[in-house]
């Protein structure tokens, strides 16, 4: 499996960071996490392909004399009910900007010494090149030089995200792991809060369960 990915990003301080799946190319298998909880190895594929998925799934569901099948019918349906009505619904944008500016507080306070004019230098950088852009249906992040390098992935390719705070709680450093490996690091995310919430809000219970709480929401 590939991900949206129009450009490679290249490994550069002004870069966000995306480590490719393993070489093997094979779908990670399901590794115990926090309280227990595993999942999926599969990769979810195409929406379209995936509800219509589903649908085979709900006929002989809602056919089966068996205890219990009518109520597996009905939970089958509204999940497919679901899947429609997002992907139908059209794509609303909940942020997009730069990292936040508070990353070049500190590398322009060691301009003072030579040493700090490199970390400076690579921070207007990101300020000028690295767009974030989180989506009801994706997280874009444009990076390297010039703003060339863009990355994308949906919120069902989402295995786990770790994260940690930086200016005093309004601003997060957040690891996305994928389902095949990947990994795509994302810094310095303003409105940090509000932004992670609304992935969680996205992503499988599974993942929310298996990923970094927010610190009042745990």
């Amino acid at each position: 499996p590939h991900h949206h990915q129009r450009h490679q990003p290249k490994v550069e301080a002004f870069s966000v960071r995306y480590t490719p799946a393993p070489a093997a190319g094979v779908c990670r298998a399901a590794l115990p996490r926090r309280g227990g909880l595993a999942l999926a190895a599969k990769r979810k594929g195409d929406l379209f392909q995936e509800i219509a998925e589903l649908e085979g799934e709900s006929t002989p569901a809602a056919a089966a004399p068996a205890e219990g099948g009518a109520e597996a019918a009905v939970s089958t349906d509204i999940a497919v009910a679901d899947k429609s009505k997002a992907m139908l619904a059209p794509e609303e944008t909940f942020f997009e900007g730069a990292p936040s500016w508070t990353e070049v507080v500190i590398p322009a306070i060691s301009i003072l010494t030579v040493v700090g004019i490199i970390p400076f230098a690579f921070t207007i950088a990101r300020q000028l090149w690295v767009r974030f852009k989180i989506t009801s249906r994706r997280i874009s992040v444009v990076s390297g030089i010039g703003g060339k390098d863009l990355t994308e992935i949906t919120y069902d390719e989402i295995y786990e995200v770790k994260y940690i705070f930086r200016a005093f709680g309004s601003v997060g450093d957040m690891v996305i792991e994928l389902r095949d490996g990947a990994k795509l690091e994302m810094r310095s995310v303003p409105n940090f809060p509000e932004v992670y919430r609304y992935i969680m809000d996205k992503v499988d219970p599974e993942v929310k369960a298996a990923s970094t709480p927010m610190s009042d929401d745990a």
